[in-house]
């Protein structure tokens, strides 16, 4: 092999040296000839420059005219010959162009993944025409939080003088699509007249719903939303005008909207017309509909807000009972659909920006030791006249050529990345996850970031060596030794790495110790082994209670005797989905106490099973039998912190609770809570009812295994079929998965944090190996004088560590403080720990310290071996 090399060496050797000298000779043209031009404007002679080159060169005058002739306009000539250079260059010193371009590609494009993110979920306009005009409108207790609106409070606000050009309000719906092989359970948005308008949408096929599809009277319509037309009805266009059955009903699909407009929700998959009644806007304490507006032109969101403000204070004055201690507001409809995630990406970003100045810091510091190692040929560039501009922009040049090669590393690291973010967040429940991607403005500003840190990156030291003294450089026999200022720079480049570096890996463990906590979090249930599968029953065929309960008891007698099934029960609701808020209050003595008085209850009717299939204990009581059936007395068990929140420390049993007199329940039992909202949220209120005398028109099937529960999944839709064919079974999941999800945000910001640290602690290590490496070699010969002097290896491996060391210190300091004053914008993102772990700020510096020291042993054990004969003569 090495015989080969040679060969090769050997024949392509003197091919390189003329191109070599051929690309010195053009240099030194250009700046003899520019010199010359000088000193002939000047009126110094021409004669009184080097006579070797101007012989070699040509005579004066040929001087002065290609001097005039690059100075008369050959810029982009000039900025190609750079680049040029630039490659050659960089092509010389393959291990700085790898590491360069490694640390770019790295730092790139892990921003533009987590970028792409942010771009989607916090910069990216909603698709709708202008959206920014777009506001939900939020009734709003100042202890219960946020709700929707009632029917009739939406009532007021369409009749109301507002800000608001136009007012919609829709709900969701569970209906089926029967008449087809195989059924499908679908999801109904019921909207008012003025939905489409507010968003001001136009159909991609079809029409819309129009004022006469609203009438009683009217025949049922439905549009189509483009996923549902082109999934289910594999984008037939003759489908318009055709009837479809919905829970037996036929209607008549009137259009289909185009691909780009969804819901804010993400939700529905078509739309049909909401035939409120003179009723249905008279109540006014069932807050369920949820309200969308535009603004009208001119109108800003706090004068909209101001009114909503006065008609909320006219509700609340005529109409206490309902009211009292509620507002009305408006909020940016951007707010709805990111949810509680805008806090968590805007520290996201932030962390962009950090690995975006450590990336640049680095390649800096990596340019400039190699702009001090080629001290010399930048001095002889000076003596042959080249300007501190010309020196500058050479090597910004170079940087540049790092930054695009680096950034195109970045694009292709970015897509992987990108893959990698959306398989682990599960995209269904992330907001807008389907708009995440590379499009123009994400790789807009990923090159625009290599830029720019290109740019920083070969100014600084295009401006340190643009100071050289050519005298003093020639004159120097060391390998290009660094001045003071050069030093501080290097070693102010590291500290900040090392800080910021500190700075995420603190917050990554914060946000670690917070994950984790949530996930070893007890949920009220065993999720473990626990299947479960979504029932939606068609209305027609069980429009009675009787016949809706024959059903449950059917499917869950059929499915409980399926081996490896040990219990199956039925929810109407399913916990970490969604739940049914009702307003309990305990009656005491003859009279119940006020509704408004207790927070709202999540109220659920759920089979005798049930909590066997979940695994939740009962803790007071008893549980549901066959007895409690639709001629019992109306009984509910409450979870504990129901029953401290309702009682007290008095016994529960056999007290009652209310809805509304006569709506009146005893309590026959207590168990366990569940942490249904999520694992990031406290145990609500919980009151259960028998499934058999409120059987509701879907509901949620449990499913205990003793094998792993996905593989029981077609025995038990199997098992379904055959209690009733037509009715559909969706959503089937582990309730582990299920109960994950609920911690999404969390895992989002544990990855990108995680990411960014130990993306932070390499190139800050790269960083200090590099800047330790390079004094070792500039103090070469002063580390052979000390062991012919008989220096211990020891004491030079101290020596060379105390620099390192100095770094480290003064990087942890600033980090820790800056770790401390940006703990308070993660406060919303942690959980189960303190900002101010001790744990974290201890442990997190430590791993920094240690890493960063193995960076400065490996060139200090290297300064250890250093042969005093080997670096005097090399001197």
């Amino acid at each position: 092999m090495n015989f080969v090399r040679r060969l090769f060496r050997s024949v392509t050797g003197p091919f390189r040296r003329r191109r070599v000298e051929a690309d010195m000779a053009e240099e030194m043209r250009f700046h003899l000839a520019m010199r010359a031009e000088e000193q002939a404007a000047s009126g110094v002679s021409a004669v009184d420059a080097p006579d070797a080159a101007l012989r070699k060169f040509g005579n004066v005058a040929r001087i002065q005219e290609e001097a005039r002739a690059q100075r008369a306009g050959a810029t982009w000539e000039q900025l190609g010959r750079d680049f040029t250079l630039a490659f050659r260059s960089l092509r010389k010193s393959a291990g700085f162009t790898l590491t360069g371009v490694l640390t770019l590609a790295l730092g790139i494009g892990a921003s533009t993944a987590v970028f792409s993110v942010v771009h989607a979920l916090l910069v990216a306009p909603l698709p709708y025409r202008q959206a920014d005009r777009l506001v939900e409108v939020i009734s709003e207790h100042k202890e219960e939080g946020m709700s929707g609106l009632a029917p009739g409070t939406f009532g007021d606000l369409a009749a109301g003088d507002t800000s608001l050009s136009a007012v919609t309000a829709q709900y969701y719906y569970y209906l089926n699509l029967t008449g087809v092989e195989p059924s499908a359970r679908l999801v109904s948005a019921d909207v008012t007249i003025d939905f489409f308008k507010v968003f001001a949408e136009a159909p991609w096929r079809g029409r819309l719903l129009q004022p006469d599809d609203f009438k009683p009277s009217a025949a049922p319509v439905a549009v189509l939303s483009y996923g549902l037309w082109s999934g289910q009805f594999n984008s037939r266009d003759e489908i318009i005008g055709q009837q479809i059955l919905l829970d037996d009903i036929s209607y008549t699909v009137v259009g289909v909207m185009p691909a780009s407009f969804k819901d804010p929700g993400e939700t529905a998959q078509f739309w049909r017309p909401m035939r409120a009644g003179v009723d249905d806007l008279q109540n006014r304490s069932s807050r369920y509909w949820t309200a969308y507006g535009r603004l009208q032109d001119g109108a800003t969101l706090e004068q909209a807000n101001a009114k909503l403000a006065t008609l909320g204070q006219r509700l609340a004055h005529d109409h206490p009972r309902n009211y009292e201690g509620w507002t009305l507001r408006a909020s940016d409809l951007r707010a709805l659909v990111i949810g509680n995630f805008r806090s968590g990406l805007l520290v996201m970003a932030g962390a962009i920006g950090c690995v975006i100045l450590i990336t640049c810091a680095n390649l800096t510091g990596l340019a400039t030791v190699r702009a001090l190692s080629r001290r010399k040929e930048l001095a002889i560039r000076t003596a042959l006249g080249s300007s501190r501009l010309r020196l500058v922009r050479l090597l910004v040049a170079e940087s540049l050529v790092l930054a695009l090669l680096g950034g195109l590393g970045g694009v292709i690291l970015a897509a992987w990345g990108m893959q990698a973010l959306r398989a682990s967040l599960l995209e269904a429940w992330l907001p807008r996850a389907d708009e995440i991607a590379l499009n123009l403005p994400v790789l807009f500003t990923a090159v625009t970031a290599a830029v720019v840190t290109g740019i920083v990156a070969g100014m600084v030291p295009g401006l340190t060596a643009g100071r050289v003294d050519a005298g003093d450089a020639l004159k120097d026999s060391s390998r290009g030794s660094a001045g003071p200022k050069a030093r501080r720079l290097r070693a102010t480049l590291i500290v900040t790495e090392i800080a910021l570096a500190l700075v995420l890996l603190a917050s990554t463990g914060l946000l670690g110790r917070s994950f984790l906590g949530l996930v070893h979090r007890k949920s009220g249930m065993e999720a473990e082994r626990v299947l479960s599968l979504t029932i939606s029953l068609s209305g027609p065929r069980y429009n009675s209670s009787p016949k809706s309960w024959s059903y449950y008891s059917r499917a869950e007698t059929a499915v409980a005797a399926l081996p490896g099934v040990e219990a199956a029960g039925f929810t109407q609701t399913s916990p970490f989905r969604w739940g049914i808020p009702a307003g309990f209050a305990p009656i005491r003595g003859d009279r119940p106490a006020a509704a408004e008085d207790f927070p709202q209850a999540f109220f659920d009717s759920v089979s005798i099973d049930y909590f066997r299939a979940i695994g939740c204990s009962l803790k007071a009581g008893r549980l549901f039998n066959s007895y409690d059936d639709a001629d019992a007395r109306h009984v509910v068990i409450i979870s504990e912190t129901a029953a401290r929140r309702y009682f007290g420390n008095e016994n529960p049993i056999g007290r009652l609770l209310t809805l509304g007199l006569p709506s009146t329940f005893e309590v026959v039992g207590v168990v366990g809570d569940v942490r249904r909202s999520g694992l990031t949220a406290d145990a609500p209120l919980q009151v259960y009812r028998p499934l058999a005398q409120r059987p509701p028109a879907f509901a949620t099937l449990m499913v205990r295994t003793s094998v792993p529960p996905l593989t029981l999944g077609r025995a038990v839709q199997a098992a379904l079929n055959r209690v009733d064919p037509d009715t559909p079974v969706s959503d089937i999941a582990t309730m582990d998965s299920v109960v994950s999800k609920s911690v999404t945000q969390p895992r989002l910001h544990f990855l990108v944090f995680g990411l960014f640290a130990g993306l932070a602690l390499l190139l800050a290590s790269i960083g200090l190996y590099g800047l330790v490496a390079y004094s070792v070699a500039q103090r070469t010969r002063e580390f052979g004088i000390r062991t012919a002097l008989g220096a211990a290896p020891r004491s030079i491996l101290s020596l060379v560590l105390g620099e390192g060391l100095g770094l480290i210190a003064l990087g942890v300091a600033f980090g820790l403080a800056g770790s401390l004053a940006s703990a308070r914008l993660l406060e919303g993102l942690i959980f189960t720990t303190s900002v101010h772990d001790p744990w974290v700020y201890v442990g997190a510096p430590l791993i920094l310290s240690v890493i960063a020291l193995l960076a400065c042993l490996l060139p200090a054990r290297r300064a250890t071996r250093v042969d005093p004969i080997i670096a005097l003569r090399s001197e």
